[in-house]
């Protein structure tokens, strides 16, 4: 068996978002990364970099936050928000709007940062 093929950190988890109230499904999904996948390790170490380039600035909760905010989002490789809107739209993807939605929304935050991190959602058996 070739432990390599346990985790697939390049696969897509399907999310369908949770009535944060009921657990009902709301019939919107998102395709997740793994926290681990390329996507999201190059958001990381961008983050990283600025910290260690800052020449020893203190690191803000601002910045703290920007930085899960900018995780999560390059963990949503997609979406389908089917016939339900956020804000008056049913939004086309960026990473920009990402971030805005999961800012403004920290159910949505908590149910996607939970799946990217969740190593089992990328483990095919």
């Amino acid at each position: 068996m070739d432990l390599s093929s346990i985790v697939k950190t390049d696969e897509l988890f399907e999310l369908d978002l949770l009535h944060p109230a009921t657990d009902e499904s709301l019939g919107v999904v998102f395709l997740i990364r793994s926290h681990e996948s390329a996507e999201v390790q190059r958001v990381q170490r961008t983050h990283a970099d600025k910290m260690l380039a800052s020449g020893g600035k203190k690191l803000t909760t601002g910045k703290m936050k920007a930085q899960y905010l900018d995780q999560a989002a390059a963990s949503i490789a997609s979406w389908d928000w089917g016939d339900h809107e956020i804000g008056g739209e049913q939004p086309e993807y960026s990473q920009k709007k990402a971030v805005e939605i999961l800012d403004t929304h920290a159910w949505i935050y908590d149910q996607v940062a939970g799946a990217s991190e969740n190593r089992a959602n990328f483990i095919k058996t």
